[in-house]
């Protein structure tokens, strides 16, 4: 017990003595504690605005936390891969003579400190915004910190630890509640869809008594509902049962014989985990862990190219490859999102009357909050062979980038095409979104090769994606002040002709000096 104590505190001490010795870390800190501050201040000020400032509007938070909280752990607990077991656990944590019941608990600290941190959020936001008493918010911390963590460890231990129940009983239950949040995701799509997405809306979902009937996610849900709002009858019916639930579960757990059969599995999500975290830092796009092995299609035919253009055609073979060619997690992660808006902002875009206003600043944000995923472009600055071929810097560039401007301009279709038709905005208005999405997704490829050139390794990569968008932001921001003034003194729809000849124009200027990058092979040190 003091062994896992010892180990639990020494990782965490380790983390914080590693990460403030880097200066990238000092200044992200900086920059993310005064971005959280700003976006807890302005999300006040819009709580307020909107006379959502009451035990009410908490409540609706609270219980959008609950269930995402809830969802995501039973899903992850389910497939083994919710508690983060590093490499050396295998070699050092496993074969101690420790109950494997306590090795568990204490690997997911981690999570009790992110249901913590959370519940000291609600405490701070319901004092000062929301209005609510302060012993209101204490019995709702005790709440969210004791039953809540009680609920998760005995949930945990009962989906890990089970050894009397098959695997195929376990991933049984895990397929079940995907299939209950992908229900539920279609009730909140049709109901919003039918009456409308606002306020009142909102609060009527939260509201609705079958919410709190729900086992276990909604008793808790009523739990919260009881201390912050009164009791009524509904709500301490469903407390008590879930009271009940959560000494029972914590029974269940605490009675549950455990021998480490969950030691494989746990072993091999520490592998796929240091893999993932390997992914991420080289910029890939790593959306979850375990991922299957990727299958290729067989493909036939050659092409032939001289100079940088082979580049070109090696790629496009490399994607012809893929299963689904060009389309990406990136395609899917724009169709989704315009979907989403079309049919959520519906009636403020009808009521604005600026419809294509509105699907340039998805365009623009969709490109500039969403880092930079490493493509097959990235890698070519990897390869020695690429700075022997005889072309110049700037053609290697265009060459080693083209595909993913041909991906961007399929991604920026399935962006604003779907939002562009629900909110009837002119086909002319859609195609130019479309072509300033593409030239944008250029503009952040090249300013990230010039932020790696300024910084270099200094920062690392996330730095260096603060330092992009810092940089596109500002450019991009002086081309949108420029298109305004235009449109405000001759014609509107100006704007979008002169944005997206501006971003041609910047974007020309920005690959130019990223090319330098593809000059010398010295420069990738």
């Amino acid at each position: 017990m003091k062994a896992l104590l010892y180990l639990t505190w020494r990782f965490f001490v380790n983390n914080v003595k590693r990460a403030v010795r880097k200066p990238v870390t000092l200044i992200l800190i900086i920059f993310l504690g005064a971005y959280a501050v700003y976006v807890l201040f302005m999300a006040g000020s819009l709580v307020t605005e909107l006379r959502f400032d009451s035990a009410d509007g908490l409540v609706a938070l609270v219980s959008v936390w609950t269930i995402y909280m809830f969802l995501t752990n039973f899903i992850g607990y389910s497939s083994r891969k919710g508690v983060i077991f590093r490499q050396g656990h295998p070699h050092f944590v496993f074969p101690a003579p420790i109950s494997p019941k306590l090795v568990l608990i204490h690997s997911a600290w981690l999570n009790y400190l992110l249901s913590i941190v959370v519940s000291l959020l609600f405490v701070l936001g319901g004092v000062t915004v929301f209005r609510v008493e302060p012993w209101r918010m204490a019995l709702f911390f005790l709440v969210g910190c004791v039953l809540e963590i009680l609920l998760e460890v005995s949930l945990m231990v009962f989906l890990y630890t089970n050894e009397s129940l098959s695997e195929r009983f376990i991933k049984g239950l895990g397929l079940g509640m995907k299939i209950f949040l992908g229900v539920m995701a279609l009730f909140l799509f049709l109901y919003f869809r039918r009456e409308g997405f606002n306020l009142e809306t909102v609060s009527a979902f939260f509201d609705w008594p079958g919410l709190q009937m729900i086992p276990v996610m909604g008793w808790s849900i009523a739990a919260y509902r009881l201390i912050l709002t009164g009791p009524t009858t509904l709500n301490m019916v469903c407390t008590a049962l879930y009271v009940c639930s959560v000494a029972a579960a914590f029974l269940t757990a605490s009675r549950m014989r455990c021998e480490g059969a969950y030691y494989e599995d746990a072993a091999k999500f520490a592998d796929d985990y240091a893999e993932m975290r390997k992914k991420k830092n080289s910029g890939e796009m790593a959306v979850g862990i375990g991922e299957k092995k990727r299958k290729f299609r067989r493909i036939s035919g050659d092409y032939r190219a001289s100079g940088a253009k082979a580049v070109f055609y090696r790629q496009l073979l490399e994607y012809k490859k893929e299963r689904y060619f060009i389309l990406t997690k990136v395609t899917l992660i724009n169709l989704a999102a315009s979907l989403i808006m079309a049919f959520a902002l519906r009636e403020n875009v009808a009521w604005s009357g600026v419809p294509q206003f509105f699907l340039l600043g998805m365009t623009a944000y969709m490109t500039l909050v969403f880092s930079g995923i490493t493509g097959k472009w990235e890698k070519e600055l990897k390869n020695p062979y690429l700075f022997l071929i005889p072309d110049t810097p700037f053609r290697k560039l265009w060459y080693a980038t083209l595909m993913e401007h041909i991906k961007a301009f399929g991604d920026g279709i399935m962006l604003c095409v779907p939002m562009g038709v629900v909110w009837g905005v002119e086909p002319g208005l859609i195609c130019l979104n479309i072509l300033i999405y593409t030239v944008l997704q250029a503009n952040k490829l090249y300013a990230k090769v010039v932020a790696q050139c300024l910084v270099g390794d200094f920062l690392g990569k996330t730095g260096q994606d603060i330092i992009r968008m810092l940089l596109q932001m500002f450019i991009i921001g002086i081309g949108i002040m420029a298109a305004v003034v235009a449109g405000i003194l001759i014609n509107i729809n100006l704007v979008f002709p002169i944005i997206l000849i501006y971003s041609i124009i910047v974007t020309g200027v920005m690959g130019a000096l990223a090319s330098l990058r593809f000059d010398t092979m010295e420069q990738m040190d």
